[in-house]
Parts: structure tokens; C-alpha cells; sequence
């Protein structure tokens, strides 16, 4: 039956009514059949009410299953009007706290951006400086190989002033150290994201370098996750 047609009780019953009818008039052919038992016309007679008979309860069964179906349907709707109704308030304060939520993220990466871009300028102020200066000492034959010089290596550029040193970083390893940083503190381990920034994206590495850039960085604010629960071994 359509999923579209609204079955109604006295459509099953009508349906219902024609089985009896056909029953009946399946008996009455049985019977005129047994009066006649040679009779063609009787037999005929008889398979096509049997045939009525069973389209007859092939209708009513349909219908019955589609009319269970609409009911069930109609009485799961009526529920969840009920529920969303006795939920109303949650629902309310729901759709108030998750809208400050996201009004509050939004701004905070609206300010990470800004952060970020600022970031990256000031490391692009940074290396232009090194490489200006680097370039400069290097053509008045003062090499890194003193307490003061520049000079051009694997890519970037050293300045030595007076002992201290100086090396250009790259504004997206710069990038990439800072988002490790946060990433390694905030983020439970294991993370596919602290793996990717740490190896796979050039960040800077204070460790690995002389001139200590961001070895004196304060550490991000971590989060502490709580612990797993340890395996019990045995009884």
C-alpha cells in the first residue's frame, strides 16, 4: 500500500468484510460442486473463488501491516513531541550556552590569528635583519669564524656580534615551533598532530640550535588529562 493513503479502521474492516463474502460464497461453490462433481462450469466456479478468497486476505493483510505501521509512526511522533516538550528548558538553555560558546571561540581564534600573523611578521623582521647585517659583515671579510661576522649556511644566515649569535629561523618554522608547543600541552598523548608538527613540518628546534632562540620560552599552560586505569594483573 502507498505510504502516502492514511489507512483507516473501517477501510480494514470493509476489506475484512470481503473476505467473509468471499468465504462465503467459496462455500456455496463447494458445495454445488459436490452436488455436480462432473461439472466443468462448477470447478471453474469453485478455483475462482478460491482465488478470491486468498486476493481477499492478501488485501486485509496488507492493510492491517500498513495501518500497524501509521499508528506506530503517529504514536513515535506524538513521543517526541512529548519528550522535546518536557525538554524545553534544557533545550533553551542549551541553545543559550553553545551559542555564548561559539561566540567565545570565535573570538579567541579571531585573536590566535591576529597572534599568529603577528608572530610571523616579527620572524620575517627577524631574519631580514640577520640576513641585512649577515650580509653586511660578510662583504667586509669578517666571518663567523670569530667572536663577530656574518655569513650564509645550509639556506639561511649567522650573525656573531660580540660573541653573541644570530640565526635566521623562517617565519613558518617559526609557525610550526609555537603550534608544537601549544599542541604538546594541550592535546592527550598520543597525538597524530603533536607527531606531524614535531617531525614532518621544519619547526624550529631550540635544542638543535646555538644561537638559543625560544630556549628561555615560559611553557605553555598544560592540561592535565586523567590517568588510565592501570590493568590488574592476575587475581
Amino acid at each position: 500500500m502507498s505510504s502516502m493513503v492514511s489507512i483507516t479502521a473501517e477501510m480494514v474492516a470493509a476489506a475484512e468484510a470481503e473476505v467473509t463474502e468471499a468465504e462465503k460464497v467459496r462455500a456455496e461453490a463447494e458445495e454445488a460442486l459436490m452436488e455436480s462433481p462432473n461439472s466443468t462450469l462448477k470447478a471453474q466456479e469453485l478455483a475462482g473463488s478460491l482465488k478470491r478468497v486468498a486476493q481477499a486476505k492478501a488485501n486485509v493483510r496488507e492493510l492491517r501491516e500498513a495501518r500497524e505501521q501509521q499508528i506506530t509512526a503517529e504514536r513515535n511522533v506524538a513521543t517526541r513531541e512529548e519528550r522535546e516538550k518536557a525538554a524545553a528548558k534544557e533545550i533553551t538553555a542549551a541553545g543559550k550556552a553553545l551559542k555564548g560558546a561559539r561566540e567565545e571561540l570565535e573570538a579567541a581564534a579571531v585573536a590566535a590569528q591576529a597572534g599568529l600573523v603577528a608572530l610571523m611578521e616579527a620572524a620575517e623582521v627577524h631574519d631580514a635583519l640577520v640576513q641585512q647585517h649577515a650580509e653586511s659583515l660578510a662583504e667586509q671579510g669578517l666571518g663567523v669564524d670569530g667572536d663577530s661576522g656574518g655569513a650564509e649556511n645550509f639556506g639561511g644566515w649567522t650573525v656573531r656580534a660580540r660573541g653573541v649569535e644570530y640565526r635566521t629561523a623562517g617565519s613558518g618554522s617559526v609557525l610550526a615551533c609555537v603550534a608544537h608547543r601549544v599542541a604538546e600541552a594541550r592535546l592527550d598523548y598520543p597525538s597524530v598532530m603533536v607527531g606531524l608538527l614535531e617531525f614532518n613540518m621544519g619547526r624550529v628546534v631550540p635544542e638543535g640550535r646555538e644561537d638559543g632562540l625560544f630556549g628561555k620560552l615560559p611553557a605553555p599552560s598544560r592540561r592535565v588529562f586523567p590517568q588510565s586505569p592501570r590493568l590488574r594483573v592476575g587475581g
